[in-house]
C-alpha cells in the first residue's frame, strides 16, 4: 500500500469517527507523515532497510565486535613473527660454519633478531607517544610490519643462495637479514599490548594477555617443525631451486604472504576498556610503581630462559648426541605445542585457583625442568626434551599472567602509561633473548662436551629460581 493512500485512509476514518472534530487526528496524520518521510529507509512493501538502531546498544556491539577482530588479526601476526625467529634455528650452526662463523656466531644469528625487535619497538614506542591515537589505525600499521617481515625474509633467502659470491661479507649480510625481520615483530608485540589494553576490560587482561603469550609461544614452537618439513620436502623433490639451507625461509615467505589475506582487522578502532578503578585499592602509588618493576624482571627473565633452552637444547643434541636437523626442529616443536594442553588445563581449572597460585605452580614446574638439563640425566637427548617440554609452556603461562597484573595496574593518567609499560617490558624481553642465544652456545662450546652442558644447565636452573624469586618478593609481598 502506497503511503498516500494510507494517509487517505486516516483522513476517512477520521472523519467518520469524529465528524468535524478532526482535531484528534492531527498528531495521528503528523506521524504517518513523519514514518514515511524517509522514502530511502523503506522498501517497495514498507519493509525497512535502512533502520537505524539505538545508538548504544548497536555500538557497543560494534566495538566488541571490532576489538575482537583486532585481537585475532594482532595473535596472527605474533603467531607468524614467532616463527620468524625460531625458523633459523635448526640449521643454523651449518649455515654459520658455511658463511665462516663459529658456534656462538650461530647463536647471534639466532639472537639478532630479538635485537631489531627492540629497535623496531621503540620506534613504535616514540610513535605513539607522538601521536597517543596511532594505534587506532591498526589495519595500516600491520601492512606495514608485515611488508618488513616479507622483505627480510625474501633477502635472506637471496644472501644464501649468493654466499661465494659475497665472500666474507655473507654473515654480515645474513645478520642485517635477521635484524631487519626482528624490526617488524618489535613493532607488532609494542602495537599488540597497547591495542589489547586499550580495547579490553581491566577484569579481562590477565586472561587476554596470557593468551598472547600463548599464541607467541605456539609460533616459537612451530619455526622448528616447519624448517624440518621444509628440509624434508626439499630432499623428497626431484629438483632443487637454490640451497637447501633457504627452504625454511622460503616457506616462511608463502606464510607470510598468506597471513597478509587473513589478518583482516579493523580500519579504525575505539577504546572500549576501562582502567581499573584506584577507589579502594590497597596499593599505593610505590608499591604500583614497584609491582610493575618486577613484572618488567620477569619478562626478561622469562625471554632470557626460554631463549636460551631453545637454542642451547638443539645445538647439544646435533653435536653431544648425533639428532638430525630434522628430528630436532620436529621435537623441539613438540615442547613447544606443549603449551596447548596447558592452556586447555588453564581455561578449565583457572578459576579454582588464584593468579599468584597459578604463577607459583609454574615456576615451580620450571625448575623441576631444568634438572633434565644436566648431562647426567640425559643419556641420550631425549630427557633435553623433556626439559623443553616442562620449562617452555610454565614459563610462558606464568608471564603471560604477570604481564596480564601488570597490564591492569598501569593507566595512561599514571606515572608509567601503558604505552610505556609495554615498551620496557617488550624492550629488556628481547634484550634478553638477544644474549641468551649466544650465551647458550658459548657456554656449551666452553671446556669439555659434559662441562659445556653443565654449565649451560645451571644457568637455567639460576634463570627460573630468579623467576619464582622475584614473583615471591616483588609481586606477592607488595600486594
Amino acid at each position: 500500500m502506497a503511503h498516500d493512500e494510507e494517509m487517505a485512509l486516516v483522513d476517512t476514518d477520521c472523519e467518520a469517527s469524529f465528524g468535524e472534530e478532526k482535531f484528534p487526528c492531527i498528531s495521528q496524520k503528523v506521524a504517518m507523515k513523519d514514518h514515511w518521510a524517509d522514502k530511502d529507509a523503506y522498501g517497495e512493501h514498507g519493509i525497512v532497510t535502512n533502520l537505524e538502531m539505538p545508538p548504544e546498544g548497536l555500538e557497543h556491539g560494534a566495538a566488541a565486535t571490532d576489538s575482537e577482530a583486532a585481537r585475532t588479526a594482532l595473535l596472527l601476526m605474533q603467531f607468524v613473527q614467532g616463527l620468524a625467529f625460531t625458523v633459523v634455528i635448526v640449521d643454523s650452526y651449518q649455515v654459520s660454519q658455511e658463511v665462516g662463523g663459529s658456534m656462538a656466531d650461530s647463536g647471534l644469528l639466532v639472537g639478532i633478531f630479538m635485537t631489531g625487535g627492540m629497535v623496531g619497538n621503540a620506534l613504535m614506542t616514540a610513535a605513539l607517544h607522538l601521536w597517543p591515537d596511532t594505534w587506532q589505525k591498526l589495519r595500516s600499521w600491520l601492512r606495514w610490519c608485515l611488508f618488513c617481515d616479507v622483505c627480510s625474509a625474501v633477502c635472506y633467502v637471496l644472501v644464501l643462495q649468493h654466499v661465494a659470491f659475497l665472500g666474507p661479507w655473507a654473515l654480515f649480510c645474513l645478520l642485517l637479514c635477521r635484524f631487519c625481520g626482528g624490526l617488524g615483530m618489535g613493532s607488532t608485540g609494542q602495537l599488540a599490548a597497547v591495542v589489547i589494553a586499550q580495547v579490553t576490560k581491566a577484569e579481562e587482561l590477565p586472561n587476554q594477555m596470557q593468551r598472547l603469550q600463548f599464541w607467541q609461544s605456539l609460533g616459537l614452537g612451530m619455526g622448528p617443525p616447519v624448517a624440518a618439513c621444509a628440509l624434508w620436502a626439499y630432499d623428497a623433490l626431484p629438483w632443487q631451486l637454490g640451497t637447501r639451507r633457504a627452504a625454511a625461509c622460503g616457506v616462511l615467505v608463502l606464510l607470510q604472504a598468506l597471513t597478509a589475506l587473513a589478518a583482516r582487522c579493523p580500519a579504525h578502532l575505539a577504546p572500549v576498556g576501562s582502567p581499573p578503578p584506584q577507589s579502594g585499592s590497597k596499593i599505593s602509588s610505590g608499591g604500583r610503581s614497584h609491582l610493575i618493576g618486577a613484572c618488567w624482571l620477569l619478562c626478561a627473565l622469562r625471554g632470557y630462559a626460554v631463549a636460551g633452552a631453545e637454542v642451547g637444547t638443539a645445538v647439544l643434541l646435533e653435536t653431544g648426541y648425533g639428532w638430525t636437523s630434522r628430528s630436532i626442529g620436529l621435537m623441539i616443536g613438540w615442547a613447544f605445542i606443549a603449551s596447548v594442553p596447558l592452556r586447555f588445563a588453564y581455561t578449565r581449572l583457572k578459576d579454582r585457583l588464584s593468579t599468584g597460585l597459578w604463577i607459583r605452580v609454574m615456576s615451580l614446574c620450571a625448575i623441576a625442568g631444568t634438572c633434565f638439563l644436566f648431562s647426567s640425566a640425559s643419556a641420550v637427548g631425549l630427557n633435553l626434551v623433556l626439559a623443553d617440554l616442562i620449562i617452555f609452556p610454565a614459563l610462558y603461562l606464568g608471564e603471560g599472567l604477570t604481564r596480564g597484573l601488570m597490564m591492569q595496574m598501569v593507566q595512561d593518567q599514571a606515572a608509567v602509561s601503558v604505552n610505556t609499560a609495554s615498551f620496557v617490558a617488550i624492550a629488556i624481553n628481547n634484550l634478553a633473548r638477544t644474549l641468551a642465544p649466544w650465551l647458550a652456545r658459548f657456554s656449551i662450546s666452553a671446556g669439555q662436551p659434559e662441562e659445556g652442558q653443565n654449565l649451560f644447565a645451571w644457568g637455567q636452573l639460576l634463570c627460573c629460581v630468579l623467576f619464582l624469586v622475584v614473583f615471591e618478593v616483588g609481586i606477592q609481598r607488595a600486594s
